[in-house]
């Protein structure tokens, strides 16, 4: 069952499902398959290079895919002594059973593994192995608990969490509780569980924790918190080699990993990185180790560092949006929607230059439909030291805009599957920058419309301009007042196209930057996520598993992906 090069660490016969299977753990697999008729099993309790000779229907998973695995804890009831009362010819109906735990001598393991369901998301499934005896059974789990805690697998044992329990529709705490927590115990990792208390409390903490203690950083809660942990995360790396950011200074890559537990409006994060906003599917892509590098943006107002960014950074038609939406917070997610509509009906542009260094590579564009998916070609190409290969020349770009973003990941919501950069990618070195100049209402719907629907081409419309960019930045014309009038009660009159007005504001990653003139450059594969990007459900059998494995259900296309080799 072992395949070439996969040296065999333990095997025996086991029975599943009343069925004797024989069992192999290698170096990279657990693997079983039926016992052939007729012969004889082999039970040994040492390892042996020799793998077991199976049928085509073998199963196996990948160690990295191995969630948890644990004893059984058997049940027995026992019932009250029978009444002296002979007579009585009904039973007591408030007699109490006890139901007892006999963990002593375990004769069964369940090794909990990835399932794979529709929409990208993750669900545990139980695998239960029946031993002939309670000394092969613990030196099952002891092995395979050993097989885990390999450093090669980089699965995390102490985590630091902060939960948020203002953002979204507030069920952070929740969701910790009921989905988070429970699979953590079961997986056996340690948590040190902060519940913040104001904004900026997360990356107050993180200034002095010892981060020397854990293996990654978790938050509960939207994209703000998760952001929040970014820049204190980077923060402290830079305080700690006694370094301040400015636009000459390379920011320092943290250590630890960066997880996000979806519990806020958008998750755009989560979307991007993962294919879906499910609690679970992020929790046991933390708890199994999953790891991809992300590009982030430092962001400058002249030459005073503001922050790092690492979804999305827009001003107008998106900054209008937000500005408007925090005063309706008590809404939900449905604020973005209602502050959407009122902005679209104001269609209000604004003056403004955009200068920009384009991507060296010829082989990448916005619009060049190549999806950012686990194991992209493009961002496995890529390295810190890209970041000084962008083309020399500068462009530039004057006019009114109605929006300007920059997009350093797809940018995925509920309400655009595919994001407003379909094909931007995690870990190239990029942003992709968007111009959406001047235009009537009907022009921008027709653009909004595309983005939140998976066909047509939102950028293939004439008012709007597209590049992958490096570095770049925004101003408004000299002179123009840098206060930030609320466009609502501005008593500045407006043009006969009603769209003239002083400045916007910007929308970083769901927070809000004033500065209307700001400096950006993205930094390549800063931050290292507890997730493995998109898994491509279309790959073809080639591209996946090599053979049927534990999960995988012939008729799910599902099954047959990501990890399994």
């Amino acid at each position: 069952m072992a395949e070439c090069g996969d040296d065999v660490v333990f095997q025996s016969s086991l029975d599943i499902n009343k069925k004797t299977h024989q069992v192999q753990l290698t170096r990279r697999h657990l693997t079983w398959d039926v016992a052939s008729p007729g012969k004889p099993s082999r039970s040994t309790n040492s390892p042996s290079s020799q793998p077991f000779i199976g049928h085509s229907g073998c199963k196996h998973v990948p160690l990295q895919e191995i969630i948890a695995v644990n004893l059984e804890r058997s049940l027995s009831k026992v019932c009250p002594p029978k009444s002296s009362h002979k007579s009585s010819s009904t039973p007591l109906k408030d007699s109490p059973i006890y139901i007892e735990l006999q963990p002593l001598h375990p004769v069964s393991f369940s090794v909990h593994i990835v399932k794979r369901c529709p929409n990208h998301k993750w669900k545990k499934k139980k695998v239960t192995f029946f031993c002939q005896g309670e000394n092969l059974c613990r030196t099952w789990v002891e092995k395979i608990e050993s097989a885990l805690s390999s450093p090669a697998l980089r699965r995390p044992k102490s985590l630091l969490f902060f939960i948020n329990p203002y953002g979204g529709k507030r069920r952070a705490p929740r969701v910790y509780e009921e989905t988070v927590a429970p699979l953590l115990e079961l997986a056996k990792i340690k948590t040190h569980v902060i519940t913040t208390t104001h904004a900026g409390h997360a990356k107050e903490v993180l200034g002095k924790y010892d981060l020397q203690s854990v293996d990654g950083i978790v938050c509960v809660g939207g994209d703000g918190m998760f952001t929040e942990l970014l820049n204190g995360l980077i923060d402290r790396k830079m305080s700690d080699a006694g370094k301040c950011q400015t636009p000459s200074e390379q920011p320092i890559r943290p250590d630890l990993r960066i997880g996000i537990i979806p519990a806020g409006s958008t998750d755009a994060i989560c979307f991007s990185t993962t294919g879906v906003n499910d609690p679970l599917t992020s929790t046991i892509h933390i708890i199994i180790g999953d790891c991809t590098a992300i590009d982030v943006c430092s962001i400058y107002s002249g030459d005073q560092f503001l922050r790092y960014s690492t979804s999305m950074l827009a001003y107008g038609y998106y900054g209008d949006m937000l500005k408007d939406s925090e005063n309706n917070r008590w809404m939900g997610p449905k604020r973005y929607q209602v502050a959407g509509a009122k902005k679209f009906l104001r269609n209000r542009s604004y003056e403004g230059e955009v200068s920009f260094r384009l991507a060296s590579s010829r082989e990448t564009h916005p619009q060049d439909k190549i999806t950012c998916n686990t194991g992209c070609h493009i961002c496995a190409m890529s390295d810190f030291s890209q970041e000084e290969k962008g083309s020399d020349a500068w462009h530039t770009v004057r006019g009114k805009f109605l929006a300007v973003a920059s997009f350093t990941m797809s940018c995925r919501c509920l309400i655009s599957p595919i994001g407003p950069s379909p094909y931007c990618h995690l870990g190239d070195g990029t942003s992709d920058l968007l111009l959406i100049q001047q235009c009537s209402r009907i022009q921008f719907l027709r653009h909004l419309y595309r983005c939140s629907t998976t066909n047509g081409n939102q950028f293939d419309l004439p008012f709007i301009k597209v590049f992958r960019v490096r570095e770049w930045s925004f101003s408004v014309p000299s002179g123009e007042d840098e206060s930030d009038p609320d466009p609502q009660t501005s008593r500045q009159t407006p043009s006969r196209e009603g769209r003239v007005g002083n400045h916007s504001v910007w929308n970083c990653d769901g927070e809000i930057i004033h500065s209307p003139s700001l400096n950006i450059r993205v930094h390549c594969q800063l931050i290292q996520l507890f997730a493995r990007g998109i898994e491509d459900v279309e790959a073809s059998p080639s591209q996946s598993c090599t053979s049927c494995c534990s999960l995988c259900d012939p008729k799910d296309k599902y099954a047959s992906i990501g990890g399994h080799t």
